[in-house]
C-alpha cells in the first residue's frame, strides 16, 4: 500500500474523462463550494441538493433527510459487506482507468450512482489498495474529476471515500466543503482522518462538527479525534450533543468523552447545567442510543448534577424534569450501588418537593421559549392540572407554532369544538381537500395537512363533531388524511350520521387510488347503506 500511494505524483493525471450526465445539471462540489468559507451550519436553501427529483416526480415517496439514508443504515441494518459489488465497481474502475471511453465510463457511473456506498465501500477500499492494475496517477485524476464534477450525491460519496488514497491539502479541502452537508459528513471524516495526522484532524474536525446538525453531526460525534483537548471536552457538553435527529444518538459519547462526571466537580454556569441535563435526559430515554446503564460514571454524574439545581427561573424546569426522570429510573435500573440509589432518590425527592416549582410550571405555560413550555405543559399534566386554556391562548396569539397536536390531548368535548371552529378558519380546506393522491405528505408545503392530520387523528373520540374536517381528509391527496378521516367517520352512531354521509364515503371510494383504502371505504359504504 504505502509503494502504491508513493508512486503518486503532486499533480494528478491531465487527462480528461468523458462527462456521462446531462450538462444541465450542477456538480454538487460546485454547489456547496457556495459556502465552503463559512464557519456555521448551511443554511435552509442549502440542504436540497442539486441531484433531488422535482417535488412533482417524488410525490408518492418517502424523502430521506440529509445523511439519513447512510446514518439509518450504519445504526440499524446489519453490514456484512457486499465483495460482489465492490469487486464490479473495481473492475469498472480499471477499464475506465484504461480506456476512458464514454462507454466504459457510462457503465461504472451507472453502476454507482443509483444506491449508496456504505455496503460495499470497505471492501472497495482494500480491494482497490491491493490491486496492481490501477495507476495511482490515473485514479487520482479520475477521483478528483468525479468529486468536484459529478451531479451525483453517490458518485461523489465514492470519490470521497477514494480520496483517502490522496493525502494532499487539495483533498481536504475537497472534502471539508463536501462535509459540511449531512449527506457527506461521514465520508468527509473518515477519509480526513486516514489523511490528517492526529492534532490536524482534531482541528479539521471541531470545525466540521461546528458545521452540521443533523446526521452529520451524529456521525461526528461517533468518530472523535483521538487525543482531546480541553476545548473539544466542553464543546461536547455544551454545544456537541445536540442534533436535529435524536439526543440519544449523541449522550453516551459526548458525556463520556466530554469526561462529564469531572466538568460537574466544583462551580458550573447555567450552559454547562442544560447541558448535562440534556445529556442525562438522553441516556436516561437509551434507545436508539446506548443508554445510562453504559456509562460507568452514570451514578456519580448524577448526584453531582442534582447538587447544582436550585430553581429560580423557568428555564430550570428543565432539572425539575430530570430529577424527576433520575428519580423514576432508580426503581428500574441498576446503573447506581445501593448506597449510590439512596443517595440519589433523597435527592431527587428534596430537589421535587421545593416550594418554588409549582409558580415556575405555571409561568412555563406563558414562556416564549417553546421548550420550557412544552416541558411546563407535561409537569402541569403530571400534577393533575389541564393546560389546554393555555394552549388555546398561545396558539391564538401565535398560530405558527403549530400547537394542533397539544390542542386534541382533551377529553372535553367543549374544547374540541372549539379546536374544530379554529381549524375552520384558519387552514384553507378547499387547498387540502384538492382530490385523492398517494402523495406521503412531507414538507413544508404540506404544514396545513399535518395541522389537519393531527385534529382528525383524535376526532374518532368524540364522534358526530368535525363533519367539515372529515369530508376534507376523504379528499385530500395525503394519504394518512384519508385514513384518519376514515377512522374518524367510521366512529360515529347512525344517529349522528350527516344527510350526506353516503354520498360523500361514495365518492370518496369511487376516486381513491390506494387499495387499503378503497377496501375501507367499501366496507363502511356497505355498513352506512345498511343503517339508512
Amino acid at each position: 500500500m504505502k509503494e502504491w500511494i508513493a508512486n503518486i505524483f503532486r499533480h494528478p493525471d491531465e487527462q480528461r474523462f468523458p462527462i456521462v450526465w446531462s450538462s444541465d445539471q450542477r456538480a454538487i462540489y460546485d454547489f456547496l463550494a457556495q459556502w465552503s468559507d463559512e464557519t456555521s451550519v448551511l443554511p435552509y436553501t442549502a440542504q436540497m441538493l442539486p441531484d433531488e427529483p422535482a417535488w412533482q416526480e417524488v410525490e408518492e415517496t418517502v424523502r430521506w433527510s440529509p445523511g439519513a439514508l447512510d446514518g439509518v443504515f450504519s445504526h440499524h441494518m446489519a453490514n456484512d459487506g457486499d465483495q460482489e459489488k465492490a469487486a464490479q465497481v473495481t473492475q469498472a474502475i480499471i477499464r475506465v482507468l484504461r480506456r476512458s471511453s464514454s462507454k466504459n465510463m457510462q457503465a461504472f457511473y451507472q453502476l454507482v450512482k443509483q444506491d449508496t456506498p456504505l455496503g460495499f465501500i470497505d471492501d472497495l477500499l482494500k480491494m482497490i489498495g491491493s490491486s496492481q492494475a490501477i495507476d495511482a496517477r490515473r485514479l487520482r485524476a479520475l477521483v478528483l474529476f468525479l468529486v468536484t464534477q459529478a451531479p451525483d450525491r453517490h458518485v461523489v460519496k465514492l470519490a470521497m471515500a477514494l480520496l483517502a488514497f490522496f493525502p494532499y491539502q487539495q483533498s481536504v479541502n475537497i472534502l471539508q466543503t463536501l462535509g459540511c452537508h449531512d449527506e457527506f459528513t461521514l465520508y468527509a471524516v473518515v477519509a480526513m482522518r486516514a489523511i490528517l495526522p492526529p492534532e490536524e484532524f482534531a482541528l479539521v474536525w471541531l470545525a466540521l462538527a461546528k458545521r452540521t446538525a443533523g446526521w452529520g453531526r451524529i456521525h461526528l460525534i461517533e468518530r472523535l479525534p483521538e487525543t482531546l483537548d480541553q476545548t473539544i471536552r466542553q464543546w461536547l457538553l455544551r454545544e456537541g450533543y445536540k442534533n436535529d435527529v435524536m439526543v440519544e444518538y449523541t449522550a453516551l459519547h459526548c458525556a463520556e468523552y466530554g469526561l462529564l462526571h469531572e466538568a460537574l466537580q466544583g462551580e458550573v454556569d447555567a450552559e454547562l447545567l442544560k447541558g448535562a441535563a440534556e445529556i442525562l435526559l438522553g441516556m436516561i430515554h437509551g434507545e436508539p442510543g446506548p443508554g445510562i446503564s453504559h456509562y460507568a460514571f452514570a451514578a456519580q454524574a448524577c448526584e453531582r448534577y442534582l447538587a447544582h439545581i436550585v430553581p429560580g427561573a423557568a428555564a430550570d424546569l428543565l432539572h425539575y424534569k430530570v430529577a424527576g426522570e433520575i428519580g423514576r429510573l432508580l426503581d428500574k435500573d441498576s446503573f447506581a450501588s445501593e448506597a449510590e440509589t439512596e443517595r440519589l432518590g433523597t435527592l431527587c425527592a428534596q430537589i421535587r418537593a421545593l416550594p418554588e416549582w409549582p409558580a415556575l410550571i405555571e409561568a412555563g405555560l406563558h414562556d416564549d421559549d417553546g421548550m420550557i413550555f412544552h416541558i411546563a405543559l407535561e409537569l402541569y399534566r403530571e400534577k393533575g392540572g389541564d393546560p389546554w386554556p393555555a394552549i388555546y391562548q398561545r396558539h391564538r396569539e401565535k398560530p405558527e407554532n403549530g400547537l394542533w397536536y397539544q390542542l386534541m390531548q382533551t377529553d372535553n368535548p367543549d374544547y374540541i369544538a372549539q379546536v374544530i371552529a379554529l381549524a375552520e378558519s384558519e387552514l384553507d380546506l378547499d387547498a387540502i381537500g384538492s382530490g385523492p393522491q398517494k402523495f406521503p405528505g412531507m414538507g413544508p408545503r404540506y404544514q396545513q395537512h399535518s395541522a389537519l392530520n393531527f385534529v382528525l387523528q383524535d376526532l374518532n373520540r368524540f364522534p358526530g363533531q368535525g363533519w367539515i374536517l372529515i369530508r376534507t381528509g376523504l379528499k385530500s391527496p395525503v394519504t394518512r388524511n384519508r385514513h384518519m378521516a376514515l377512522n374518524a367517520l367510521a366512529a360515529w352512531p347512525q344517529d349522528l350520521l350527516p344527510a350526506d354521509a353516503v354520498v360523500i364515503v361514495a365518492e370518496a371510494k369511487s376516486r381513491e387510488p390506494e387499495k387499503e383504502l378503497q377496501d375501507r371505504l367499501a366496507q363502511l359504504l356497505g355498513q352506512l347503506v345498511e343503517k339508512y
